[in-house]
Parts: structure tokens; sequence; C-alpha cells
């Protein structure tokens, strides 16, 4: 008997990357924050999806602060060392992220699936559901330029983990107008 892993006809890149929509639209509705797919012409410009907030935050400068993000999936293990997750990123991603006129904030999400797509989620009925493994952040904004053509490796802060904490932190920065 197939199994439902070999019996779908959707490619494992375009399951990674559904996944890690609805892995980062997880981390914020449990903050409370909305999240929208950006266009199809704003996909092709290098992001994916906009987060933000529906009202004021508590004694913030701005209302209704929001983030755009370029958002990726990867299950290398590799990519990770002790202080960083180390991702080959393309130049012209890169080049779009690291500008620093944009209106809204942008940042990269960069989600860690394990390698193995049968262990991405485990539904324990009536008990749990685990979604493995998790998500990191970073914002490129006024970051060098680079001399490669094609990609360049960009080091996420281990620090840098997506949590519902950390995206209500970030989103208050946005709204008291700071960097990321």
């Amino acid at each position: 008997m197939e199994s439902w892993v070999s019996s779908s006809p959707m490619h494992t890149s375009t399951r990674k990357e559904e996944f890690s929509y609805a892995y980062v639209h997880a981390i914020a509705s449990t903050a409370g924050f909305c999240v929208q797919p950006k266009s199809r012409p704003m996909d092709s410009a290098g992001l994916d999806i906009i987060i933000e907030a529906p009202g004021a935050m508590t004694k913030g400068v701005l209302s209704f602060p929001k983030i755009e993000a370029q958002v990726k999936c990867t299950a290398t293990k590799a990519n990770i060392t002790e202080l960083f997750i180390k991702f080959p990123l393309e130049v012209k991603n890169y080049n779009k992220l690291r500008l620093t006129s944009h209106l809204v904030p942008q940042i990269l999400i960069v989600v860690l699936v394990p390698e193995i797509l049968e262990n991405w989620i485990e539904i324990t009925e009536p008990e749990s559901t685990v979604i493995r493994k998790c998500a990191y952040w970073l914002s490129l904004k006024g970051k060098e330029e680079t001399l490669n053509d094609e990609t360049i490796t960009v080091s996420i802060p281990r620090s840098n983990l997506l949590t519902p904490e950390s995206l209500t932190e970030l989103m208050s920065k946005v709204a008291h107008r700071q960097d990321l």
C-alpha cells in the first residue's frame, strides 16, 4: 500500500513552502497577529507574507504595525552550528532585503523541518499536535553588498528563534519605530 507521502502529487519543495507559511501563521496567530500572503507580483519581488497587528499595540507609537517577510524552508542538517543557522540565500533576494529604504520593515524567516517528511508533524488524538522543528528570523537591512553572483550564505543567530514572544517583541519595536 502506498503511503500518504508518496501518494500526493505535490512536490516536496511546494510542501516545504506551504508548511513554512503554516508554521509562521501558527506562531503569529498565537501571538495575536494576522498573516496575509503577498500577491504573486510581490512574491516575485521577494516578499511572501505580511504579519500585522489588528490594531494599536500597548503604548506603541504606530498603530497597526507590520512586518513583511520572505519565508524559506530547509531540511538540511549541515546548516546548523552552535551559534548560527547558515542559510544560502539567492543574491537577488539578499539585495532586496538589505535595502534601507523600505517603508515596512522586512525580515527573512527560515523554517527548519526534519529531513523525513513524515516527521514534520505528529498528531496524537486527543492529546497533542507537534510541529517539528523551528524557525529563525533575520533582518538584513543595511548589510554590505556582495560580489557573489548566485547565493550568499547568511548567518542567522540561533538566539533569533521565532516564537510568539519574539514576534511580539519585533512588532513592538516596529510600533516604536525601532530597527529590528
